[in-house]
């Protein structure tokens, strides 16, 4: 019985590791399940269905603008960005965080981002039958995955040590296309815990964008200062505070 027991195991173990690889190989190299794509600029999208003409051309140039604008400048030739939207892929591919709208993927080999389903047409994320709204659009989840590619790209292994307010505020920084000032959004946060209403209205990580808005505009970081910062959150929120209250 223990043998019979030792062998289930093993063979359970050599199973689960063929599949993780064999994932880990899927998303590293995912072309052959996404057979549409647009593109031959900066940005280039692939989707498992046809991309209509008109809506593909406005998402790439609205990502690329979005991108041109960052603080943080994309140096790589091209950057590529794949969108399930058939409810097999968006499993396969987020597995096992479904819940997430996209994702960016940088194995060390090449970069490139994934998002859930996509409406081309009227810019929005489409999400388990969700729709997104402004300013959550197609074109600005687009910026904000390929930015920690461009991230990715910048720092290498020490995105191990970037904060997390700075690794998710800063894409959502450059997401936004009707960025608010500092003063605005933080008028328009208050003292309020994030809840999904506010991420509706303010973006994808509000309070994190509030902070990286706070050292870029009024301290004068630049991007790369922002990736190589150690400040915790509440050290950052702080410092935001104590220069609020002079």
């Amino acid at each position: 019985m223990l043998s019979l027991i030792k062998r289930t195991l093993l063979w359970a173990s050599v199973a689960l590791g063929t599949a993780a690889l064999s994932l880990c190989g899927l998303i590293t190299w995912p072309e052959p399940l996404f057979a549409f794509s647009a593109g031959s600029g900066k940005i280039v999208v692939a989707s498992d269905r046809p991309i209509p003409l008109g809506g593909g051309e406005r998402f790439l140039r609205d990502c690329e603008r979005l991108l041109e604008r960052s603080p943080l400048k994309a140096e790589g030739r091209q950057y590529r960005l794949y969108v399930a939207n058939d409810d097999w892929r968006q499993r396969l591919f987020f597995f096992p965080q479904p819940e997430r709208w996209g994702f960016a993927w940088y194995p060390g080999v090449r970069g490139h981002a994934f998002m859930s389903g996509a409406d081309f047409d009227n810019d929005r994320v489409v999400h388990w039958g969700y729709v997104s709204t402004p300013p959550r659009t197609l074109a600005a989840l687009c910026a904000h995955e390929l930015t920690h590619v461009i991230a990715w790209e910048h720092i290498g292994l020490d995105r191990l040590h970037v904060p997390q307010w700075v690794w998710e505020g800063l894409p959502d920084y450059v997401a936004m296309e009707n960025r608010e000032t500092f003063e605005q959004l933080r008028d328009a946060l208050g003292d309020r815990p994030v809840d999904t209403p506010m991420r509706v209205k303010y973006g994808f990580y509000p309070r994190y964008r509030l902070l990286v808005a706070y050292f870029i505009e009024k301290k004068g970081w630049s991007a790369d200062q922002l990736l190589q910062t150690r400040l915790t959150e509440d050290e950052a929120t702080t410092i935001m505070r104590a220069d609020e209250n002079r």
